[in-house]
Order: C-alpha cells, then structure tokens, then sequence
C-alpha cells in the first residue's frame, strides 16, 4: 500500500512521486477535475491530503479488478509506422495489453465494436472518417460509449483540444508521442466525460 506522507497539502511533483506517473499526468488529471486542489495565495496549486488518499485508494481498488498489464487497446491511426512504435511501447511495458490496430475510421469504428477496448488512441487526421466523427460515433453508441478515448494528432490546437474533449476524448496529445507520459494516461483511472457517464 502507498504510504502518505504526514502532512496536509502537497505539490504536484510530489503527487507525481506518490502516485508513480509524471507531472503531466497529475497536471492532466487536475485538468479535468479527477484531482481537485486549493489555491496558495502566491497562486500555486496544492492537493490537500484528502484527494491523495482517495485517489490511491481507488487505484488500488482498481488494480484488485483488471489488471493494468491485461487491458485491451486500440489504436485508430493512418499512420502505420507510428501504430508500431505504440504497439512495441506498449506491449514492453504492459507484455499482457492485447492492442489492435485499424489504419482507418471504417475499420476503427467496426474494431471498437466486435473488440470492446478499455481504451482506444485515435488520430485526429485521417481520410474518409476522422477522429472527430469516429470519437462523436462511440460516445453516441450504447455499446461503446463507455471506452476511454486519449486523442492523438501530429498538428494539435487548442481548439481541437477543446472540441475532440467535448465530443468524448479524455485528452489530446502531440506526435510525436512520448510513450511514458502515453502508459502514464493508459494506467490512469477513468476520466468520465459527457452527460450521464
């Protein structure tokens, strides 16, 4: 069992310590409201103990369920040589995770369907069905709705930040992918998004 430090309020790189993932991570948990903080008066954040406890303790609860290692992913990407690098980074560091990959929407969205991933890595920018639409499809879709979705673009904006979160996607990261901070977010607990979920 993680052990607490004995104090009230902690910095983001101690959170990042504690719970063994990077500052990005906790940076993007708090983002969107999974970790919630207090402001100091100098303007910086602090977590206060109460967060730290319940986040490890649903991390610990999470990991006596699926075990990280044995998780389904999707990867939904043209690219074909990127799709490679994120399977080998993948199945390195989790040799249990069973990835698929679809090098279209078609194929992606029909994948998502038969394969049922916990998580899907969709790119934004692909011909015929891109990211947008197939992200706007599995959120509107019963069977699929619940998949966590972490999008991926080789020229992000914060617009599409904005809209592909609205649409249902955890978060938008930059190519080239840093596949630590990517396992970071793949081992994070579920961030909820939309009405009702």
């Amino acid at each position: 069992m993680t052990e607490i430090p004995d104090k009230s309020y902690f910095t983001a790189s101690e959170v990042a310590r504690l719970l063994l993932v990077s500052t990005n991570s906790v940076r993007v948990w708090t983002n969107k409201g999974l970790l919630k903080t207090e402001l100091t008066l100098g303007g910086h954040r602090r977590f206060p103990r109460s967060e730290i406890e319940r986040l490890v303790h649903e991390r610990q609860a999470q990991s006596q369920g699926t075990k990280p290692d044995a998780l389904r992913i999707l990867i939904i990407d043209d690219d074909e040589a990127l799709c490679e690098i994120m399977e080998a980074g993948i199945k390195h560091a989790m040799p249990q995770a069973q990835v698929a990959i679809a090098n279209d929407g078609f194929s992606g969205g029909m994948l998502a369907r038969s394969t049922n991933p916990e998580v899907i890595l969709l790119d934004l920018r692909m011909p015929g069905l891109d990211g947008f639409q197939i992200c706007k499809m599995l959120k509107a879709d019963e069977v699929t709705r619940r998949i966590r979705i972490i999008a991926i673009s080789g020229s992000p904006s914060e617009a599409d930040g904005e809209h592909i979160c609205e649409a249902g996607a955890e978060v938008l990261l930059a190519k080239p992918i840093d596949i630590s901070g990517l396992l970071d977010l793949i081992r994070a607990p579920h961030v909820h998004q939309g009405s009702g979920l």
